[in-house]
């Protein structure tokens, strides 16, 4: 789907919800007032506050969709995290006012007084809202749009919410037992989890998260399917938005190409990773293999094998030996988990030494960036 298509699905998606939410909240709001609940109310403030988050989606993707400039080169994708930021601080300002109401209506509690009409209405949202999240969240899941799967996963949250309301109501009905205020309690604390998550959801990707496997793992697949290159590593992948990504590689070839050669590969490379997986390639380095010496093989397989065996190891790569100098380097990646990476690496520099003591060896310390 192209960039303008996906702009006006989010932007359509969004029109939709804010029609359903504005006719449930004036329904709501005229019913809670004319029963006196302040479940109802609350949760028709909740409807509100998904009208807001919707318009806010529609004025980030907007945004989200204005071209590249001077001042910023990566594009502007990145206003739909920060859309979706607002809209979880939104649903998190509803909750702890929802909160504080609640709070004062067990104070001074107001008896509620339902009809067979409103409690039909609060029915019939039940069942909008269900259909209304379902579908906003799939839409958002398919549209890759952070501010339409959380508009959808609060919605079927206040479907969850009205449901309640609605037992509430019947317990009331029946036992002669007000429970409003304090189910407004739980649906408040619900409302401001909900809103915490989302908030600690999108700074994680305004942070910059690790790379989704899959996607890391199809785009070295791709990489390395190019004759000649032997392995793919270093790949770091940066989202300026979804599906918006800036990557570089190093990609390891044999000792003996050429320059020419390796512009050509290059070339070819970036070329099938923006076709395939959308992905702009902005750097391509290089690490040589070596390919006339059964003896360096043979080494590199020893080392591996003596480097391997320490903990929080990971990989090693970028292997290459120069017999007539009698250097080895390679680059040594360590797990985020070892306490000590500087330690780890001048441990593994010890212990080849001692195996190796003819041989200059150059460790470069690596990150584990992409699976």
């Amino acid at each position: 789907m192209s960039t303008n298509a996906r702009e006006k699905a989010i932007i359509r998606t969004s029109f939709i919800g804010i029609a359903a939410n504005l006719i449930l909240a004036g329904f709501k709001t005229v019913i809670g007032l004319l029963s006196h609940s302040i479940a109802i109310v609350l949760d028709a403030v909740n409807n509100l506050s998904d009208v807001l988050s919707s318009v806010i989606t529609v004025i980030g993707t907007k945004l989200a969709g204005k071209p590249a400039d001077k001042e910023h080169p990566y594009g502007h994708g990145r206003y739909e995290y920060i859309s979706a930021a607002v809209i979880s601080v939104i649903i998190l300002y509803a909750g702890v006012t929802s909160f504080s109401e609640s709070i004062k209506a067990i104070i001074h509690p107001d008896t509620p007084d339902y009809s067979s009409v409103s409690l039909v209405i609060v029915g019939v949202a039940v069942i909008v809202k269900i259909l209304l999240g379902l579908y906003v969240r799939k839409r958002g899941k398919s549209l890759n749009s952070d501010s339409l799967k959380n508009s959808g996963q609060d919605a079927l949250q206040d479907a969850l919410i009205s449901a309640s309301t609605l037992a509430a109501s019947f317990i009331f009905i029946f036992f002669n037992i007000s429970l409003e205020a304090w189910l407004g309690i739980i649906i408040s604390l619900i409302i401001i989890k909900a809103g915490i998550d989302m908030i600690r959801e999108t700074l994680s990707k305004l942070l910059g998260e690790r790379v989704d496997s899959e996607l890391s793992k199809d785009v070295k697949k791709t990489i390395c399917e190019t004759e000649g290159v032997v392995g793919a590593y270093d790949l770091i992948m940066n989202s300026y938005g979804p599906d918006r990504w800036f990557a570089s590689v190093h990609i390891e070839i044999p000792d003996i190409w050429t320059a020419e050669k390796i512009d050509l590969v290059s070339r070819e490379i970036s070329a099938r990773v923006a076709e395939k997986h959308h992905v702009l390639l902005t750097a391509i380095g290089v690490y040589s293999q070596n390919t006339s010496d059964d003896e360096v093989k043979a080494l590199r397989t020893k080392i591996t094998e003596a480097v391997m065996e320490e903990k929080y190891v990971l990989q090693i790569h970028g292997f290459y030996c120069s017999m007539n100098d009698k250097t080895i380097r390679f680059d040594l990646v360590t797990d985020f988990l070892a306490p000590d990476p500087k330690a780890l690496i001048e441990a593994v520099s010890i212990k080849l030494k001692t195996l190796y003591p003819d041989y200059t060896i150059t460790i470069q310390p690596d990150t584990d960036f992409s699976d």
